[in-house]
């Protein structure tokens, strides 16, 4: 699988790192560095503008993260 972009040593207190590849986001929260949390991503180019625009604006990324599950852009990965 081809990695698209990686994000650490972000401004978040809630995100440590986020991973996208071709189809999924793979985020690590600063609650627990040691698990990484994957969803699904059918469009992974949206979502890196997106979180690129956040960061670029410093604006919150754990709230980009959750509005981004709740629009539906990434979905948790059973």
């Amino acid at each position: 699988m081809e990695i698209v972009q990686i994000y650490t040593e972000l401004a978040s207190t809630a995100v440590s790192s986020v991973k996208i590849d071709e189809k999924l986001v793979k985020i690590v929260y600063n609650s627990n560095t040691d698990k990484e949390y994957t969803f699904n991503c059918d469009n992974t180019d949206e979502f890196n503008t997106k979180l690129s625009n956040t960061l670029t604006n410093k604006e919150s990324v754990g709230r980009f993260i959750s509005s981004s599950v709740k629009e539906g852009l990434i979905v948790p990965s059973k």
